[in-house]
């Protein structure tokens, strides 16, 4: 029989320190723990495996149904918790992006976000407001309060230190936890944060995605011509940064228009392009806009990241990744209206001058742009933001905008220093990928920023012998071996213009 101790308002078990992995599931009180209702499935005892330690592996969920995976080192835990974001709209539990952490000694989590099914899949949300609040905020910070109580009980004492590290939909998680939760975390890594979950939806993804299509829906530019366009930026901005190196290391810089060859009344040649072509480099580079021209966003894709359209924005033998009737009609079906069109609409629906005032009522539960983070910085809290120049996922021109208003509301500059730093990482693509040096130890930074005072000004990113894959698992795990890096750049963080 288990004695009894009080933890964090809530009779648990007694501690059981890797005796029995199993003895876990004879914590009572999880499913009366405050606000996170918690119920455990299984917990089993995975022996040392692919350079991963000894661990007890425990998966359940927070009431109704948002799932985790805790993974706790047998021996040699080192004392901390870190959380794994997901990306895209999750559905799934992103336990393999956190062995990197398990190998270094840490406790690690990730949740399924409160729903399953794939990664770019929406219709989970449909009529589902519940599952939407889930996914907008409740699902990172329920699953940290079970997660820490679970530490707690397994290892005899608290974590020492608590970390979040997420891309994309995972850096979202990271701000939202910054801006909501602030006690949650004493460090937080948001790599290319999705700042505005029905505003990228919509005023960047519908409208890239309609971009390519003339009026009978038909592709204007195709990838060999993407391909030109590539050429032309790159001959007119490559070297603006003092080196011709394929990369443009500050794309606002580059005067696409400039750039390019108009070939006006001339017969079309792959040195100059038509006006129909030029009217779609304008919708996206510029970004989303209304009938009169009024700016819905901060900026589109960069110039530079061409090779990345191919194949979202235009397809390469089909439809474009984010036509209007591929994945992105599901964000328009069930995602980013309080009423829900439903199956069977099409995101080539959505009306530029009618409806982006409409998104503001799932906006307040999604959204990660509050720039008032005077709790997480009164009580110790370090951020990290990261975000690849050459994103067309996620544009860079958000995370600029709202990181130059944090650092007006925090009063400036310097003082924003002290707890946040933003890096722009050129030639870089979604979280990953590129031509640009994409591989950080942005968590040894974290650590070295909390555990010892040591800020981040400059950190060295590496380009990869072999580049990562989209979904970058398996996880590079540091320090890297020589023969798996092909040259490294220091990147120093942003400090405005």
């Amino acid at each position: 029989m288990m004695r009894w101790l009080p933890l964090i308002g809530v009779f648990l078990a007694a501690p059981v320190w890797s005796a029995d992995c199993e003895a876990l599931l004879a914590v009572d009180g999880l499913l009366e723990l405050p606000d996170a209702p918690t119920n455990l499935t299984a917990a089993a005892s995975i022996e040392v495996d692919g350079g991963l330690p000894a661990h007890c592996r425990v998966q359940g969920y927070v009431a109704p149904q948002v799932g985790f995976e805790l993974r706790l080192p047998t021996a040699d835990w080192n004392g901390k918790l870190l959380m794994q974001g997901c990306g895209g709209l999750c559905g799934a539990i992103s336990s393999a992006a956190c062995d990197d952490a398990l190998a270094r000694g840490y406790a690690v989590v990730a949740t399924d976000m409160g729903h399953q099914g794939p990664a770019f899949q929406s219709l989970w949300a449909l009529d589902n407001l519940p599952a939407e609040i889930d996914f907008a905020y409740r699902a990172t910070h329920v699953v940290t309060v079970a997660a820490k109580v679970l530490v707690e009980a397994f290892y005899g004492r608290a974590a020492s230190r608590s970390y979040f590290r997420g891309c994309s939909t995972g850096g979202r998680q990271g701000l939202v936890e910054a801006q909501r939760f602030p006690e949650d975390f004493d460090g937080i890594i948001a790599g290319a944060p999705v700042l505005d979950e029905t505003g990228t939806a919509a005023l960047h993804l519908i409208w890239s995605g309609r971009a390519n299509l003339d009026a009978q829906g038909r592709a204007i530019l195709t990838p060999a011509r993407v391909d030109a366009v590539r050429a032309q930026i790159l001959a007119a901005c490559d070297d603006i940064d003092g080196r011709r190196d394929g990369i443009i290391d500050d794309p606002r810089r580059c005067r696409w228009r400039r750039a390019l060859n108009d070939c006006g009344t001339s017969e079309l040649r792959v040195d100059c392009f038509s006006a129909a072509e030029l009217q779609v480099l304008d919708y996206l580079y510029e970004g989303a806009r209304t009938s009169t021209g009024r700016r819905l966003v901060p900026g589109g894709l960069m110039p530079g990241s061409e090779y990345e359209w191919v194949p979202y924005f235009v397809g390469r033998d089909g439809p474009a990744v984010f036509h209007p009737d591929g994945p992105i009609k599901q964000l328009y079906q069930a995602l980013i209206f309080f009423r829900d069109p439903g199956p069977g609409h099409s995101a080539a629906e959505f009306d530029f001058d009618r409806d982006p005032p409409r998104l503001a009522l799932m906006e307040t539960l999604y959204s990660a742009r509050n720039p008032d983070l005077r709790r997480f910085r009164e009580r110790g809290g370090k951020l990290i933001i990261y975000q690849g120049w050459d994103d067309v996922e996620v544009t860079p021109l958000n995370i600029i905008d709202y990181f130059e208003t944090v650092q007006r509301t925090m009063g400036g500059r310097e003082s924003a220093r002290e707890f946040a730093r933003l890096f722009m990482m050129p030639g870089v693509a979604h979280c990953r990928r590129g031509p640009g040096a994409d591989t950080v130890d942005w968590l040894g930074y974290l650590e070295r920023w909390v555990e010892q005072g040591d800020a981040p000004d400059l950190v060295t990113a590496h380009h990869l012998a072999k580049e990562q894959t989209y979904l970058g698992l398996p996880r590079p795990r540091f320090p890297l071996p020589a023969n798996a890096v092909a040259w490294t750049r220091n990147i120093a963080a942003y400090s405005g213009r």
